[in-house]
């Protein structure tokens, strides 16, 4: 017979933990974590005290079990960090050897000669494509990948990082950590060789996201030069064809704060007119405008500091606005001045990620996570040259944690804790959720499809159907945890994890 006890235990947190299991819980993984540990502890406890004339006994057991049991796991195992998006540790035995990269030369490589543009190669200057706004055309390449299997170009490793790649030409560029060093690297589009790299002295290692640089490269074919973003808040202007830099400065320092993101900063800058625009630190201004030729501080405004959101130029209600997405609001700011003309409170204690979409000429759709709730927002032109906001439905879903939503007409798909779904923009009311790709990135490709870049690293295209998930096809990529955004250059498709990135050419119609 089963004592009573430990039977109800074992009901009581196995029961919460499969309902946290079977809802996609945002904190399943805490559950994990912690209901496991406190069942075994609870139950050992019980053994110890139960049982009278022995107690003191089997209390002393119990006590020199858990320092051992302690004692040995931190000296056996290594903790490397999420394994997943939900928080899930990844463990590893100490003795295991872990991936040392060399550091790269400075400056130009030796002998590294430019290739001509390949056929089908076309810019994408910065994260999310052109506009920053997670929209690229519709394929003209085969999308059966089946019967016109992608072509691997190339397969190189690299260093750690949650960036993602620009591309200008025939020079692919990214953001790598190795070792101390924070790198811009650019690569050869049609080799995979490096033709020159850029090192900041500088190293952000946070225990759940990892090591080395979250943002993506700006590319500003017109000036010949790439902005980027360090993930401790160094904004570099660099030359595109050699790395030689023009200007560098600390954008946390000149938004007023004292504190960055605790996951590192991750927003893509945006070239808008003469100015290239940041977000900013966590206690600091909203957004810091910089002059492009000399990176002088032409405006900062709001005060509601940065999240891990990028801004975004966008066209609402008759009116050309910076939208951005902040630790606790959501803003649309006037692209000259900086100034405020609407602002939508969201306050949370846990990050923003999500990219604003933009459904209609005045609304635009918030996603987010953490137990708070997705917006429809509608901006209207106000009085005195201000706008006014509202929210036009707060949902749960769809929840995305390291990604943005793509709204095709009526509908937004999007990864729900990392379940892909489809959203209702009327109601704000989900209809189907299915396909497992984890807690990835995707971008909306024309009016039908949508290219998903799978946390296990896999690349699959879906496409968008009110209906049910239509999956048309799948590419085995990458090898591991995958966060990075993918980039689609015309037909070529490059994506990348923190330690290998591939290129792929797809094959023309």
């Amino acid at each position: 017979m089963i004592p009573k006890f430990p039977l109800f235990l074992t009901l009581l947190l196995g029961g919460l933990l499969a309902w946290l299991w079977a809802t996609s819980h945002t904190f399943r993984a805490a559950g994990v974590m912690i209901l496991i540990p406190l069942w075994l502890f609870l139950l050992g406890l019980w053994w110890a005290l139960h049982k009278r004339g022995i107690r003191l006994k089997r209390l002393g057991l119990f006590v020199v079990g858990v320092i051992a049991f302690v004692a040995g796991f931190r000296h056996f195992v290594l903790y490397k960090g999420s394994a997943d998006g939900s928080a899930m540790p990844s463990l590893a035995w100490r003795g295991e050897l872990q991936k040392e990269l060399p550091q790269l030369h400075a400056g130009a490589a030796a002998a590294a000669t430019l290739s001509p543009i390949p056929p089908g190669v076309a810019d994408m200057p910065r994260f999310l494509g052109p506009k920053g706004d997670g929209v690229l055309p519709e394929p003209d390449w085969q999308t059966d990948w089946k019967a016109h299997p992608p072509r691997e170009v190339w397969r190189i490793p690299v260093g750690d990082g949650w960036s993602g790649f620009a591309v200008a030409g025939s020079r692919a560029l990214t953001q790598e950590q190795r070792g101390a060093e924070e790198y811009v690297t650019c690569y050869d589009i049609a080799t995979g060789k490096l033709l020159w790299s850029h090192a900041d002295t500088t190293r952000f290692d946070e225990a759940m996201g990892g090591i080395g640089p979250r943002s993506t490269p700006t590319v500003d074919v017109t000036q010949n030069v790439v902005f980027t973003m360090g993930a401790k808040g160094l904004l570099n202007c660099l030359e595109l064809t050699t790395g030689k830099v023009r200007w560098s400065k600390n954008i946390l320092k000149e938004s007023g704060g004292t504190k960055g993101p605790e996951w590192g900063k991750s927003a893509a800058p945006l070239i808008v007119g003469d100015n290239i625009i940041c977000t900013g630190a966590d206690n600091g201004a909203t957004l810091i405008a910089s002059r492009r030729t000399d990176g002088k501080l032409a405006w900062k405004a709001g005060d509601d500091g940065g999240s891990y959101s990028s801004p975004v130029l966008m066209t609402l209600a008759g009116r050309e606005q910076i939208v951005s997405v902040n630790s606790n609001s959501v803003t649309g700011h006037d692209p000259a001045s900086g100034t405020v003309l609407w602002k939508f409170d969201w306050p949370g204690m846990f990050p923003k990620v999500c990219q604003p979409v933009q459904v209609t000429a005045d609304r635009i759709l918030i996603t987010t996570s953490y137990g708070l709730k997705s917006h429809l927002l509608e901006i209207k032109a106000g009085a005195e040259g201000k706008m006014t906001v509202s929210s036009i439905w707060a949902a749960s879903a769809p929840r995305t944690k390291f990604s943005s939503a793509s709204v095709f007409g009526t509908h937004a798909y999007a990864m729900d804790e990392g379940t892909f779904c489809c959203v209702d923009l009327a109601t704000g009311e989900r209809g189907w959720r299915e396909g497992r790709y984890g807690f990835g990135q995707q971008v909306r490709l024309g009016d039908h499809w949508i290219l998903v870049q799978a946390e296990k690293g896999f690349v699959a295209l879906v496409k968008a159907n009110p209906e049910r998930l239509e999956e048309v096809s799948r590419l085995e990529a990458l090898p591991g945890k995958t966060w990075n955004p993918p980039t689609l250059a015309g037909r070529w498709l490059l994506v990348r994890n923190d330690h290998e990135a591939i290129c792929f050419e797809l094959a023309a119609k």
